[in-house]
């Protein structure tokens, strides 16, 4: 018997395995029907026993094919591993990146955030679609997702970057004659915009470290984006309840400023979300490097 099996009869095998035929596998590795078969018998020859068991609908592996599998697996992932790792060497960053996100993290965190990043990388062509929907990474050409509150499969890689935690924001202009307010059981003497979370229980939910506190509220408009309560509130008309990264590229501008800087709402944790791979490619690599490292920046790093 040799010592070292054949590497083509092991990756022959393992495609065997996971397509469940013949045809399948000799499409995958490119040869005839017939090479499979051949690479399969040496290997059981090899051996000295059966790995598959053949008929002439379905093909299924034997007690010793169970066993040797993961090897086989485990060639196929070290070989696919060491080609990335000298493709790293030779290649640039190029290729289509699709990224599906909330409409409120894409529009003030992840499409600036991907804007540069494609100037770092001007090969690739990145896509930011905005969407409340639950989409999977992997459906309909999606890359990443980065979901806020849920991943939804556990099947799925979901690497945590913080968490979004709405803040309270006004405008100078309305915090300049407004009453003073010093706690938030004094947002009831105040002009404040909502989103539809609040428009039944007319309240906000606030928390300072071990305290919580159910704020009751008078609210003069109530919308579902936060474009519209952002814009509402930098126009002098109340407070507002927004995700920290969206009040923060306001105050930035000068437009808008903290109100009660130590309260928040329950902060709620985001996931950038991929399909497993036992080998990723490059440019997915240096992606998730960027963006975990960017958006762990501007979310809420602990509850």
């Amino acid at each position: 018997m040799k010592t070292i099996l054949d590497p083509d009869s092991l990756l022959a095998f393992e495609s065997l395995s996971r397509l469940g035929s013949f045809t399948a596998a000799a499409g995958e590795r490119g040869c005839a029907k017939s090479h499979i078969s051949q690479l399969i018998r040496e290997l059981e020859k090899e051996l000295g026993t059966v790995l598959v068991l053949r008929s002439t609908r379905s093909m299924s592996l034997t007690e010793a094919g169970q066993k040797l599998l993961p090897h086989a697996i485990a060639l196929r992932e070290l070989l696919g591993q060491v080609r990335l790792e000298i493709e790293d060497t030779q290649q640039q960053i190029e290729g289509e990146l699709w990224i599906s996100t909330t409409p409120s993290l894409s529009q003030y965190a992840v499409g600036p955030l991907m804007a540069e990043f494609a100037q770092r990388h001007p090969l690739l062509r990145i896509r930011v679609d905005s969407n409340n929907r639950l989409i999977s990474p992997g459906a309909d050409g999606v890359d990443f997702c980065i979901r806020v509150g849920r991943v939804g499969d556990e099947r799925l890689v979901a690497k945590t970057l913080g968490f979004a935690q709405d803040k309270l924001f006004a405008s100078p202009a309305y915090l300049a004659r407004a009453p003073r307010l010093d706690h938030p059981d004094d947002l009831i003497k105040h002009a404040t915009l909502i989103n539809d979370d609040y428009q039944d229980s007319r309240q906000w939910l606030l928390q300072c470290g071990n305290e919580e506190v159910r704020a009751a509220l008078k609210p003069i408009l109530c919308s579902d984006t936060n474009p519209t309560l952002a814009v509402s509130a930098i126009n002098g008309h109340g407070i507002a309840l927004l995700p920290q990264f969206v009040g923060e590229t306001y105050c930035q501008l000068g437009l808008l400023q903290p109100v009660l800087s130590e309260w928040h709402a329950n902060p709620i944790p985001v996931y950038l979300v991929y399909p497993y791979r036992s080998t990723i490619p490059r440019k997915y690599r240096v992606f998730i490097d960027f963006i975990v490292e960017a958006l762990r920046a501007r979310l809420a790093a602990t509850e």
